[in-house]
């Protein structure tokens, strides 16, 4: 045989007993309210687990599925649907052809019930599909579906590149797969109306559609190169926010993608080789440190030689698979600048810099004098670090310094001393900053125009905790334009407790902003002891709020501040009907963290099989709970080993979920469970096992204290003994000296004299 010579391959395939790859489900004893559903998740080497293939991403090929199912169900897969077949048995075959390559995990099949709504974008199928009963939540949820198709599409410069678009909502799914042309999610993904108030789909809904491009047209080689797919996923979820919510949006959400770049990025590099299972490598480093990378090439290039390399790497690698390096050299050839540093420094290192600006005005030779310096243990990276002053008169002055070494100092020539300085006033660096400037500059940062820097402003200022920054603090949460800001303020007020603080939060529970609202109230819970938070708190528990967040942070909040006369009040809750059960949720979870023994039974009757899956879910980790706070009685305790025991072996992730998360809370009390949590960390699906991982290091870790704990425990008690064996000798000891004392001080006996 030689190079590109064909052959034809048999392949004999059997499978036993797989526990990936294939989810099915049904009504059942054990889960009454379970759909008749099947879907599939191959991301990342499970798809072998239903069909002959070679699971790994540097092999792309066509692929065509055929399924017969039973009427009434619809089958979903990649690509075209050919033809569907009527069978005289009253099933239906359906027929799907995916023409263009792609790789083996990107293969898809979901069969189930589903209502459907379908609409064009530039002549391709858009669909959105989910079970009956979440119908009306499709329109609401997908409304931006055609617009993101049109951003991504003219942005990256290469149109959407398959045939259609289809978006299913399954039962049991978490998160979402960017599967070809067909991507699947769960239902967290649909929203009603109250629950959109705060939160929003639009952020899973870009990821999974910008893996369409980056991830399904072009693939990562190997998956030590994942952040090709989901760091560029990540970053659109950013880029859309822009375009569709602004610059405050943008800003946010890199700030939070930041901080999981920096912590998930401490111990190795976006491009880590050495690991042992390609789920290790699913994590805050291909995720938010991906999506930081991409960015800081965006600051540094701009925006017209930024699309202009995202255009050419496209369209060079479409249906391809690809690498780092491949990526690197398109910037280099597209641009003409070297980016080997760029790219050692920030994919091949582990970490971020520790970076600390020192700023001073010297007034006699009108300089501003500035520090920097990079203080992690770790060799020094190479980045441009911008400054931009805020003066009275002109324009404001900046300037930009390549920083290369650990400390350097310069000075900026300005006509007057400054009245604001920004750093990195757009983002361009992933770095954990430290200032040092006059306070006047701090105060002036609450009114820039990057909401990243207002919120770096407000936490400074909440520090001093002093009489006019609160006054200031206070004034800012009514007047800031942008919620995330007001929302952390109310935080700060929150960590303050004082009457300012309070006032202003009590002012601000009826913000128009859902989100500032549910903010207020759980800064208001932070108040102990305080009638006139928990008597604002109840009225929002008693009357409820349009929006979920705000009732349920009440709920909370509530609880906390008065938990034996609040557990009526919010009991009462549990008749209340929401999307996802959240406000149930709220209420099950606040009996554990603040109940007593008493409230075992109120829990218990949300076990049943019968009831709500969220319910169940937050009714096991609430026992947890009660158990952890040794309020439970011995009976209580017994019957709950069982209850955890069955529910680590549940069907659904969320039961076991929350047995895992059980076991955690009572510590000790259930370590004859921990071979049945290190099951779960190696069996089930990705999400699952991760989430089991991470639950048994956990326990562990709490195991070795406790177990240390009790080591001296004992080691204090042996010492007590010896003590008291001691004292005892002591006392003999001097028992003993004190009759030889005495004996030796009585008068001598004379013998008797004749006479």
């Amino acid at each position: 045989m030689g190079v590109g010579d064909k052959l034809d391959i048999l392949v004999d395939y059997t499978l036993n007993d797989p526990k990936s790859g294939l989810h099915f489900f049904a009504p059942s004893e054990e889960e009454p309210n379970e759909p008749y559903l099947l879907w599939s998740q191959g991301q990342s080497i499970d798809n072998r687990y239903w069909v002959p293939c070679f699971d790994h991403p540097n092999e792309m090929q066509t692929t065509e599925l055929l399924c017969t199912v039973a009427k009434p169900y619809t089958a979903f897969s990649n690509g075209d649907l050919k033809k569907v077949e009527e069978n005289s048995d009253g099933t239906r075959t359906f027929h799907y052809v995916q023409n263009k390559p792609h790789v083996s995990y990107l293969i898809t099949l979901v069969v189930g019930e589903f209502a459907t709504k379908t609409e064009t974008w530039r002549g391709i199928p858009v669909s959105y599909h989910a079970r009956p009963q979440h119908e009306s939540k499709l329109e609401r949820s997908f409304k931006n579906t055609p617009k993101m198709l049109e951003f991504f599409s003219e942005k990256i410069g290469v149109p959407y590149a398959w045939s259609k678009y289809a978006q299913v909502c399954c039962y049991g799914f978490g998160g979402g797969m960017e599967n070809t042309s067909s991507t699947t999610l769960g239902e967290r993904a649909l929203y009603d109306e109250r629950r959109i108030l705060t939160d929003d789909p639009d952020g899973l809904i870009a990821h999974e559609m910008a893996h369409q491009w980056f991830g399904d047209l072009l693939t990562c080689r190997e998956w030590a190169h994942i952040w090709l797919n989901e760091g560029f996923a990540s970053y659109f979820e950013a880029l859309w926010d822009e375009q569709n919510n602004g610059a405050d949006e943008f800003a946010y959400n890199m700030r939070g993608k930041a901080r999981g770049a920096i912590q998930g990025g401490r111990d190795h590099p976006v491009v880590w080789r050495s690991y042992s299972n390609p789920d290790e490598q699913f994590d805050s480093r291909a995720y938010p440190k991906g999506a930081w990378v991409l960015h800081m090439i965006r600051r540094q290039l701009g925006d017209e030689l930024f699309w202009s390399v995202m255009k050419t790497y496209v369209t060079r690698f479409s249906h391809k698979t690809v690498e780092t390096v491949d990526l690197r050299k398109t910037i280099e050839e597209v641009t003409g600048r070297s980016f080997e540093r760029f790219f050692y420094d920030w994919t091949e290192r582990s970490g971020s810099p520790d970076v600390k600006v020192t700023y001073s005005w010297l007034a006699d030779d009108h300089l501003a004098k500035l520090t920097v310096e990079q203080t992690q243990k770790e060799d020094p990276f190479h980045f441009p670090l911008t400054f931009v002053f805020g003066m009275e008169e002109g324009k404001p002055h900046r300037v930009t310094h390549n920083v290369t070494e650990r400390k350097c100092t310069f000075y900026v020539p300005l006509s007057t001393s400054p009245l604001s300085m920004s750093i990195d006033p757009e983002q361009a660096v992933l770095m954990t900053l430290t200032r040092e400037q006059p306070h006047n500059i701090w105060v002036e940062q609450l009114h820039n125009t990057n909401a990243s820097a207002r919120i770096d402003a407000v936490q400074h200022l909440a520090k001093s905790a002093s009489h006019a920054d609160m006054s200031l603090l206070a004034l800012r949460l009514s007047e800031d334009p942008f919620w995330a800001v007001r929302s952390e303020i109310a935080g700060k007020l929150g960590e303050a407790e004082s009457d300012i603080a309070k006032q202003a939060l009590l002012a601000n529970t009826d913000a128009e902003d859902a989100r500032v609202r549910a903010a207020v109230v759980e800064a208001l819970s932070q108040f102990d002891d305080d009638e006139d938070a928990a008597k604002a708190l109840a009225g929002i528990v008693a009357k409820g709020d349009p929006s979920y967040r705000v009732e349920t942070a009440a709920i909370r909040g509530y609880a906390k501040l008065r938990e034996s006369e609040a557990v009526k009040a919010i009991i009462a809750a549990l008749d209340r009907e929401s999307d996802r059960e959240v406000i149930r949720v709220a209420v099950l979870e606040s009996l554990g963290e603040h109940g007593g023994d008493d409230a075992f039974d109120i829990i218990q009757e949300w076990l049943d099989a019968k009831r709500p899956l969220e319910c169940r879910g937050a009714a096991i980790k609430a026992l947890g709970k009660l158990a952890s706070r040794d309020v439970l009685n011995k009976k209580q305790l017994k019957d709950l080993f069982p209850l955890l025991e069955r529910s680590l072996d549940a069907k659904p992730s969320e039961i076991c979920r929350a047995a895992v998360s059980a076991c955690y809370d009572m510590g000790p009390a259930a370590r004859q469970l921990e071979k049945k949590v290190e099951a779960l960390s190696t069996k089930g699906r990705r999400r699952s096992r991760a989430f089991a991982r991470e639950a048994l290091k956990k326990m562990r870790q709490k195991k070795k204290t406790e177990d240390f704990a009790a080591e001296l425990r004992e080691k204090l008690e042996g010492l007590v003994k010896e003590n008291e064996k001691l004292a005892e000798e002591l006392e003999k000891i001097k028992a003993i000296q004190s009759r030889e004392v005495e004996a030796s001080s009585e008068p001598a006996e004379h013998p008797a004299t004749s006479k």
